[in-house]
């Protein structure tokens, strides 16, 4: 039985000169039209899959339609090589062209070496929504999901534009327009090594999916970069470009919080939590869980963090 794990998805094809504009989207129905020449487009689902081809989609499109333990053995490993990221709700993309049903993005927040305008895939066009107005500050779901007034459930590590604030919400815009989040639910994070662990021990249990990212399942590396940018640290979204990334650290001198590699070439990345143990997403059989820190197979460490 094969053992997939997070590494690096398969390389994306280099971009024609079509794809190199930034060409309209219309929107599927129920989107509302980008405007003419729109080069960006906002996720309008909770959870977008993200898959390396067009027309290859093996999930639902909604993923609170298909809870992560609905999710078989098989549909897991089906996943490996054909989805190899996701983009959550109100995240900014990037238009590189479309194909039918389908529109060609790059993802900024994820950042990737597959593509300096962030992790490039194919998103269902009706996904997709017009790109959001800025704003001066943002909020990022920090619980492992939250509701919005709406009634739409979002993920941990969302980040939508601040509207304003009244007693205990904050009001955020979306893509189908202004809403409040409870306040808890989007309260910072202190950058501190044991707080980064802290919120990795929330997805204990989590099942592990290929390509996930949110609370409806992760894969190793889903996971810390999704703990880290709840922290408002932007990592690589991939193990192996977490590794090229971070500051090499001796095994020896690893702290909570730190990244631990594994598989040759790099595969596979787990947190340092103390004590001898780490917090990992393995693979398609298994949970996000935690265990002592092996040697066998072992890449290096990385840290993202100032020392000590």
């Amino acid at each position: 039985m094969p053992r997939p794990v997070r590494s690096s998805g398969p390389r994306a094809a280099s971009l024609d000169a079509v794809g190199r504009l930034a060409l309209v989207l219309l929107a599927a129905a129920g989107a509302l039209p980008l405007p003419a020449g729109a080069a960006t487009a906002t996720v309008r689902v909770s959870v977008a899959n993200v898959w390396a081809k067009p027309g290859t989609a093996t999930l639902t499109r909604d993923p609170q339609l298909w809870p992560t333990a609905a999710v078989t053995y098989a549909q897991r490993l089906a996943l490996v090589g054909r989805m190899p990221t996701q983009a959550l709700f109100g995240e900014r993309v990037v238009v590189l062209g479309r194909r039918g049903a389908w529109t060609h993005v790059a993802v900024p927040d994820q950042p990737s070496p597959l593509d300096r305008r962030g992790y490039p895939g194919w998103i269902l066009t009706s996904q997709l929504g017009p790109p959001l107005a800025p704003r001066a500050t943002t909020a990022t779901v920090t619980a492992v999901s939250a509701r919005l007034s709406t009634g739409r459930r979002i993920s941990f590590a969302t980040t939508l534009p601040v509207a304003g604030r009244r007693a205990g919400s904050v009001l955020v815009e979306t893509p189908a327009g202004r809403a409040a989040l409870p306040a808890a639910d989007v309260a910072p994070l202190p950058v501190t090594r044991a707080d980064l662990v802290r919120t990795a021990k929330l997805f204990l249990g989590l099942r592990y999916l290929w390509g996930g990212l949110s609370r409806w399942g992760m894969d190793c590396s889903g996971l810390t970069w999704a703990v880290y940018r709840a922290h408002g640290i932007t990592i690589p979204r991939d193990a192996d470009a977490q590794f090229a990334a971070g500051r090499p650290v001796a095994l020896s001198r690893v702290r909570p919080g730190d990244l631990l590699f594994y598989e040759s070439p790099v595969g596979h990345v787990a947190m340092a939590v103390g004590h001898g143990l780490m917090i990992e997403s393995p693979n398609s059989a298994s949970v996000v869980r935690i265990v002592p820190v092996r040697t066998s197979g072992f890449d290096g460490a990385r840290t993202f963090l100032a020392r000590p």
